[in-house]
Protein backbone atom coordinates (compact mmCIF):
# COMPACT_ATOMS: atom_id res chain seq x y z
CA UNK A 1 0.00 0.00 0.00
CA UNK A 2 1.67 3.40 -1.08
CA UNK A 3 2.56 6.03 1.41
CA UNK A 4 3.35 6.27 4.98
CA UNK A 5 1.77 8.58 6.27
CA UNK A 6 -1.65 10.18 6.38
CA UNK A 7 -2.74 12.90 3.61
CA UNK A 8 -5.73 15.01 3.01
CA UNK A 9 -7.87 15.76 -0.06
CA UNK A 10 -6.22 18.64 -0.70
CA UNK A 11 -6.43 21.13 -1.59
CA UNK A 12 -8.41 22.05 1.54
CA UNK A 13 -10.97 24.88 2.58
CA UNK A 14 -11.52 25.25 -1.07
CA UNK A 15 -15.40 25.20 -2.47
CA UNK A 16 -15.27 22.24 -5.19
CA UNK A 17 -18.17 22.51 -7.65
CA UNK A 18 -19.81 19.10 -8.21
CA UNK A 19 -22.75 20.73 -10.01
CA UNK A 20 -25.21 23.63 -10.51
CA UNK A 21 -26.05 24.98 -6.72
CA UNK A 22 -23.89 21.98 -5.22
CA UNK A 23 -20.25 21.64 -4.00
CA UNK A 24 -17.59 20.47 -1.09
CA UNK A 25 -14.83 21.37 0.62
CA UNK A 26 -12.43 18.87 2.24
CA UNK A 27 -11.27 20.20 5.47
CA UNK A 28 -8.04 19.53 7.57
CA UNK A 29 -7.45 16.59 9.92
CA UNK A 30 -9.92 15.24 12.83
CA UNK A 31 -8.88 13.05 15.94
CA UNK A 32 -11.04 10.82 17.16
CA UNK A 33 -11.80 11.21 21.08
CA UNK A 34 -12.60 8.75 23.04
CA UNK A 35 -13.04 8.80 27.14
CA UNK A 36 -11.45 12.66 26.33
CA UNK A 37 -8.60 11.32 24.65
CA UNK A 38 -7.19 12.01 21.38
CA UNK A 39 -6.67 8.96 19.72
CA UNK A 40 -3.96 8.74 17.20
CA UNK A 41 -6.43 8.24 14.02
CA UNK A 42 -6.31 11.55 12.22
CA UNK A 43 -9.59 11.33 9.75
CA UNK A 44 -9.86 13.68 6.98
CA UNK A 45 -13.29 15.79 7.09
CA UNK A 46 -15.50 17.09 4.18
CA UNK A 47 -18.50 19.39 3.79
CA UNK A 48 -21.15 19.72 1.48
CA UNK A 49 -22.75 23.14 0.43
CA UNK A 50 -25.93 23.55 -1.22
CA UNK A 51 -27.58 26.97 -2.69
CA UNK A 52 -30.87 26.88 -2.34
CA UNK A 53 -32.75 29.12 -5.33
CA UNK A 54 -33.55 31.51 -2.84
CA UNK A 55 -30.26 32.02 -2.60
CA UNK A 56 -29.20 30.87 0.99
CA UNK A 57 -26.48 28.70 1.47
CA UNK A 58 -26.94 25.33 3.25
CA UNK A 59 -23.56 23.77 5.15
CA UNK A 60 -23.62 20.28 5.75
CA UNK A 61 -21.83 18.95 8.65
CA UNK A 62 -19.85 22.23 8.76
CA UNK A 63 -15.65 21.18 8.96
CA UNK A 64 -13.23 23.97 10.95
CA UNK A 65 -14.06 27.74 10.31
CA UNK A 66 -12.00 29.42 7.71
CA UNK A 67 -12.12 33.10 7.40
CA UNK A 68 -11.25 32.69 4.08
CA UNK A 69 -13.64 30.33 3.32
CA UNK A 70 -16.25 32.25 5.02
CA UNK A 71 -15.68 34.80 2.39
CA UNK A 72 -15.70 32.80 -0.46
CA UNK A 73 -18.88 31.33 0.79
CA UNK A 74 -20.27 34.72 1.51
CA UNK A 75 -19.70 35.75 -2.27
CA UNK A 76 -21.85 32.85 -3.41
CA UNK A 77 -24.90 33.02 -1.21
CA UNK A 78 -26.13 33.82 2.27
CA UNK A 79 -24.84 31.09 5.12
CA UNK A 80 -28.59 30.21 6.36
CA UNK A 81 -28.82 26.82 7.18
CA UNK A 82 -25.82 24.91 9.38
CA UNK A 83 -26.88 21.51 9.10
CA UNK A 84 -25.46 18.23 12.34
CA UNK A 85 -27.03 15.29 10.32
CA UNK A 86 -25.71 12.83 13.25
CA UNK A 87 -24.31 12.73 16.78
CA UNK A 88 -20.65 13.56 16.05
CA UNK A 89 -21.27 16.16 13.17
CA UNK A 90 -21.34 18.95 15.28
CA UNK A 91 -18.19 20.00 16.57
CA UNK A 92 -18.03 23.36 14.19
CA UNK A 93 -21.67 24.39 14.34
CA UNK A 94 -21.02 26.69 17.06
CA UNK A 95 -17.83 28.81 15.22
CA UNK A 96 -19.97 29.22 12.16
CA UNK A 97 -22.85 30.07 14.08
CA UNK A 98 -20.46 32.86 15.75
CA UNK A 99 -19.82 34.45 12.65
CA UNK A 100 -23.18 34.41 10.89
CA UNK A 101 -25.61 34.79 14.19
CA UNK A 102 -28.51 35.17 11.50
CA UNK A 103 -27.71 31.20 10.22
CA UNK A 104 -30.19 28.32 11.94
CA UNK A 105 -28.30 25.60 13.26
CA UNK A 106 -30.08 22.27 12.58
CA UNK A 107 -29.51 19.17 14.59
CA UNK A 108 -31.42 16.52 17.17
CA UNK A 109 -31.74 16.35 21.24
CA UNK A 110 -29.33 13.80 21.51
CA UNK A 111 -26.56 16.18 20.41
CA UNK A 112 -27.09 18.75 22.33
CA UNK A 113 -27.02 16.27 25.11
CA UNK A 114 -24.04 14.83 23.60
CA UNK A 115 -22.06 18.49 23.57
CA UNK A 116 -23.03 19.61 26.49
CA UNK A 117 -21.87 16.32 28.03
CA UNK A 118 -18.44 17.20 26.35
CA UNK A 119 -18.07 20.93 27.40
CA UNK A 120 -19.00 22.26 23.83
CA UNK A 121 -20.52 25.88 23.14
CA UNK A 122 -23.82 24.51 20.71
CA UNK A 123 -27.57 25.52 20.76
CA UNK A 124 -29.95 24.41 17.97
CA UNK A 125 -32.31 26.52 16.75
CA UNK A 126 -34.60 23.50 15.25
CA UNK A 127 -34.45 20.50 14.90
CA UNK A 128 -34.09 17.83 12.00
CA UNK A 129 -36.98 15.46 11.32
CA UNK A 130 -37.93 12.19 9.24
CA UNK A 131 -39.25 14.77 6.54
CA UNK A 132 -37.55 18.00 4.83
CA UNK A 133 -38.78 20.79 6.55
CA UNK A 134 -40.55 24.11 4.36
CA UNK A 135 -37.15 25.92 4.31
CA UNK A 136 -35.67 23.15 1.46
CA UNK A 137 -38.26 20.28 1.13
CA UNK A 138 -38.84 21.58 -2.75
CA UNK A 139 -34.99 20.97 -3.40
CA UNK A 140 -33.94 18.44 -0.75
CA UNK A 141 -35.02 15.40 0.54
CA UNK A 142 -34.37 13.66 3.83
CA UNK A 143 -34.53 10.32 5.84
CA UNK A 144 -33.15 9.21 9.23
CA UNK A 145 -31.53 6.29 8.51
CA UNK A 146 -31.38 3.82 11.69
CA UNK A 147 -28.12 3.44 13.66
CA UNK A 148 -28.41 3.68 17.39
CA UNK A 149 -25.94 6.62 18.00
CA UNK A 150 -24.82 6.68 15.20
CA UNK A 151 -28.26 7.01 13.13
CA UNK A 152 -27.61 9.99 10.94
CA UNK A 153 -30.15 12.04 8.43
CA UNK A 154 -29.41 11.25 4.81
CA UNK A 155 -30.02 13.95 2.40
CA UNK A 156 -30.85 14.14 -1.43
CA UNK A 157 -30.48 17.02 -3.45
CA UNK A 158 -32.73 16.70 -6.24
CA UNK A 159 -31.76 18.56 -9.02
CA UNK A 160 -27.62 17.06 -8.72
CA UNK A 161 -29.43 13.76 -8.20
CA UNK A 162 -26.65 13.96 -5.48
CA UNK A 163 -27.20 11.86 -2.32
CA UNK A 164 -25.69 13.33 0.61
CA UNK A 165 -24.46 11.28 3.93
CA UNK A 166 -22.47 11.21 7.08
CA UNK A 167 -21.04 8.07 8.02
CA UNK A 168 -23.38 5.64 6.67
CA UNK A 169 -20.86 4.84 4.31
CA UNK A 170 -17.39 4.67 4.72
CA UNK A 171 -15.13 4.56 1.74
CA UNK A 172 -11.50 4.99 2.66
CA UNK A 173 -8.73 4.74 0.63
CA UNK A 174 -5.57 3.65 2.64
CA UNK A 175 -2.80 5.08 1.67
CA UNK A 176 -5.15 8.43 3.23
CA UNK A 177 -4.48 6.39 6.65
CA UNK A 178 -1.41 4.62 8.65
CA UNK A 179 -1.49 1.33 10.50
CA UNK A 180 -2.66 -0.29 12.35
CA UNK A 181 -5.72 1.63 11.03
CA UNK A 182 -5.12 0.49 7.28
CA UNK A 183 -5.12 -3.04 8.85
CA UNK A 184 -8.67 -2.26 10.93
CA UNK A 185 -10.16 -1.19 7.69
CA UNK A 186 -9.12 -3.43 5.97
CA UNK A 187 -10.83 -5.89 8.20
CA UNK A 188 -14.20 -3.56 8.51
CA UNK A 189 -14.18 -3.54 4.45
CA UNK A 190 -15.12 -0.04 4.84
CA UNK A 191 -12.57 0.80 2.21
CA UNK A 192 -11.91 2.02 -1.32
CA UNK A 193 -13.10 1.05 -4.16
CA UNK A 194 -16.42 -0.63 -2.61
CA UNK A 195 -16.92 0.73 0.69
CA UNK A 196 -19.17 -0.60 3.43
CA UNK A 197 -22.17 0.49 5.87
CA UNK A 198 -20.26 2.29 8.88
CA UNK A 199 -19.72 -1.42 11.12
CA UNK A 200 -21.33 0.66 14.43
CA UNK A 201 -24.86 0.87 12.36
CA UNK A 202 -24.70 -2.54 11.26
CA UNK A 203 -26.06 -4.31 14.58
CA UNK A 204 -28.83 -1.63 15.07
CA UNK A 205 -30.42 -1.73 11.29
CA UNK A 206 -30.89 -5.49 12.13
CA UNK A 207 -32.88 -5.16 15.26
CA UNK A 208 -34.83 -2.13 13.76
CA UNK A 209 -35.99 -4.19 10.20
CA UNK A 210 -38.64 -2.01 9.37
CA UNK A 211 -37.37 1.57 10.12
CA UNK A 212 -33.93 0.53 8.14
CA UNK A 213 -36.01 -0.97 5.42
CA UNK A 214 -38.43 1.82 5.08
CA UNK A 215 -35.34 4.38 4.73
CA UNK A 216 -33.55 1.88 2.15
CA UNK A 217 -36.33 2.01 0.56
CA UNK A 218 -36.47 5.73 -0.27
CA UNK A 219 -32.71 6.11 -0.95
CA UNK A 220 -33.22 3.86 -3.16
CA UNK A 221 -35.94 5.80 -5.30
CA UNK A 222 -34.31 8.91 -5.10
CA UNK A 223 -31.97 6.97 -7.98
CA UNK A 224 -28.94 8.98 -6.72
CA UNK A 225 -26.54 9.53 -9.84
CA UNK A 226 -23.44 10.82 -6.93
CA UNK A 227 -22.94 10.13 -3.64
CA UNK A 228 -21.03 12.60 -1.34
CA UNK A 229 -19.34 11.18 1.54
CA UNK A 230 -17.62 12.84 4.70
CA UNK A 231 -14.97 10.43 5.11
CA UNK A 232 -12.69 8.62 1.86
CA UNK A 233 -13.49 8.78 -1.11
CA UNK A 234 -17.00 9.63 -3.05
CA UNK A 235 -18.99 7.81 -5.32
CA UNK A 236 -19.03 9.53 -8.74
CA UNK A 237 -19.12 7.12 -11.17
CA UNK A 238 -21.04 4.05 -9.85
CA UNK A 239 -23.26 5.30 -7.40
CA UNK A 240 -26.24 3.78 -8.35
CA UNK A 241 -24.39 0.43 -8.43
CA UNK A 242 -23.55 1.09 -4.60
CA UNK A 243 -27.03 2.06 -3.89
CA UNK A 244 -28.47 -1.15 -5.10
CA UNK A 245 -25.05 -3.38 -3.11
CA UNK A 246 -25.62 -1.80 -0.11
CA UNK A 247 -28.95 -0.43 0.51
CA UNK A 248 -30.43 -3.46 -0.92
Amino acid sequence: MPGSAPSLYEPVNVYKALAPNIGIVDGPFEYLIVAGIRMPLPFTTRMTVVRLANGNLLLHSPIAFNAALADDLRSRGVIRHLVSPNQFHYAHIGEWAAAFPDAITWGSAQTYIRARARRIDLHFNTHLGETAPAEWKDEIDQTLIPGGIFKEFAFFHMSSKTLILTDTIINIEFHKINQPWRFATWLTGMHYPLGQIFFGMRLPQLLQRRRTRAAFTKIRSWRPERIVLSHGRCFDDNAAETVLRLFH
